[in-house]
């Protein structure tokens, strides 16, 4: 670096000291956000700091994780105000007069939920209802719940000095990783799944971060000489992209060494490279050029944008034999658009500021339609770890593709029943249900396989409202 880059790098870098974490926020904020909208953010921290009378790296921190999930500036004045009404340093009343009603109402969502209690079934029971009926007025609570939950569970990993970190840890794999991959929020989901890791189990950690190091490093090596060569194929057909190598968490590879009983070098058996691109049609003409040079695996190919998962994911999956005389590692592709990757690394946060208002709408209905069928779930379940399993089930299991009347479809974990098809569309209204599957009336009891279509009807209900 030249010597006048680094004395003004080191000018820079005085100066933010000098002028606090204010200044820091606001050159982070205007990475994001038009002036207008700076204004409030920066109101409701200057508010922050003459309620609670200091600052506090958690504030900047949370601001970060926010910003790096695409949120709008409304939730993000949100956060910076949370924290006066839990000190009690404010009232939402007081919120609502400075800041208006949309932020004040999304401030009283968020009222602080301690860990649930885990000395009976019933205090575990009466917490976990309590906090996922927290969930169901605003999507943006969810997110704010996560972003609070990350910044904790980093000061327990800096300082360790808090007894119901195990806790925490544990809750936050069961119920809030789940809750971020269901919104599609992949990005944040690693987060909190890698700090877990290093909560509940520090040594396991730190011995698959020295080991993964020079796989990752050979894998890397490989996939820079892949990017050039499949940025010159894209070249020479005039589709233009951006592309980058895919790494396992450490948290992904400990899941499935200990699921599957597998070794690292099972685990770590293919490298992935990531595709983005301007449309749908250039996804798949993509995916021709890959399919041509590259030599197909079989059953590897996923078109996740005809079908997307349950949690709204799109791409195109494929796996190709690789460069034999480079590497012996299959490589897995992932193709998508620009709104897709965002979908998919930070799902609902992004919302407020990627999509119209009547796409952001139609959405949020959709996810918070499913929050409350969660938590009538959570009502029927006889027990926490009942419901637990449910939720990782209906999250990560999702193999079925099974489809409603109006052609509609959503995924389902194998085993499934027309009682959960029920369940998770129409919970106010099972007792009286009808279901015809692929045209034939079956019982709640009737399992359902990949491909079926189901009809609901009610007397009380037409069944076009219904799904």
């Amino acid at each position: 670096m030249p010597a006048e880059e680094t004395d003004t790098v080191t000018v820079e870098h005085q100066l933010a000291e000098k002028k606090g974490d204010r200044f820091v926020l606001h050159q982070s904020l205007r990475q994001s956000f038009p002036d207008s909208e700076i204004t409030i953010v920066l109101e409701a921290y200057d508010f922050l700091l003459k309620q609670l009378g200091y600052e506090h790296p958690q504030h900047i921190r949370l601001v970060e994780i926010l910003l790096e999930q695409k949120v709008d500036h409304i939730t993000i004045a949100a956060a910076l105000l949370v924290p006066t009404v839990w000190a009690n340093a404010s009232l939402v009343s007081t919120i609502k007069e400075t800041f208006g009603s949309t932020i004040a109402t999304l401030v009283e969502y968020i009222q602080k939920v301690e860990p649930v209690r885990t000395d009976s079934e019933k205090n575990r029971h009466d917490d976990m209802r309590t906090f996922l009926n927290s969930l169901t007025n605003d999507t943006r609570v969810i997110i704010l719940r996560l972003g609070f939950r990350l910044v904790e569970l980093e000061n327990l990993v800096r300082y360790g000095n808090e007894e119901n970190y195990f806790y925490l840890a544990r809750e936050t794999i069961d119920v809030f990783v789940p809750l971020a991959d269901r919104l599609s929020m992949g990005a944040l989901r690693k987060k909190l799944e890698d700090v877990c890791f290093r909560l509940l189990k520090p040594q396991q950690y730190q011995d698959l971060a020295r080991m993964v190091s020079p796989i990752q490093a050979q894998d890397n090596t490989y996939l820079e000489i892949l990017q050039d060569g499949v940025k010159l194929l894209l070249k020479q057909n005039n589709i233009k992209a951006s592309i980058s190598g895919r790494t396992k968490s450490l948290f992904s590879i400990y899941r499935k060494m200990s699921q599957l009983h597998k070794s690292l070098p099972e685990i770590m058996d293919r490298i992935g490279l990531r595709i983005v691109v301007a449309s749908v049609p250039d996804c798949y003409k993509v995916l021709g050029i890959v399919h041509t040079h590259f030599r197909p695996i079989a059953n590897t190919f996923d078109d996740y944008i005809g079908l997307p998962k349950e949690n709204g994911y799109q791409s195109l999956h494929t796996c190709v034999y690789p460069v034999r005389q480079i590497s012996h590692k299959p490589v897995e592709f992932q193709i998508r658009t620009r709104l897709m990757h965002l979908e998919a690394e930070f799902g609902i946060a992004a919302h407020w500021r990627y999509k119209s208002e009547r796409q952001t709408s139609l959405e949020r209905k959709e996810h918070l339609q499913w929050l409350r069928g969660l938590t009538q779930q959570h009502c029927d379940s006889t027990c926490h770890e009942e419901f637990i399993t449910h939720l990782r089930q209906q999250v990560f299991n999702d193999q079925l593709v099974v489809f409603g009347a109006a052609g509609q479809f959503t995924r389902f974990p194998q085993g499934a029943t027309v009682n959960d098809f029920v369940k998770r569309f129409s919970p106010p209204v099972a007792a009286g249900i009808i279901a015809r599957v692929n045209g034939e009336i079956q019982p709640l009891q009737h399992p359902l396989q990949d491909g079926d279509t189901v009809e609901l009807s009610s007397a009380q209900v037409p069944s076009e409202k219904i799904f």
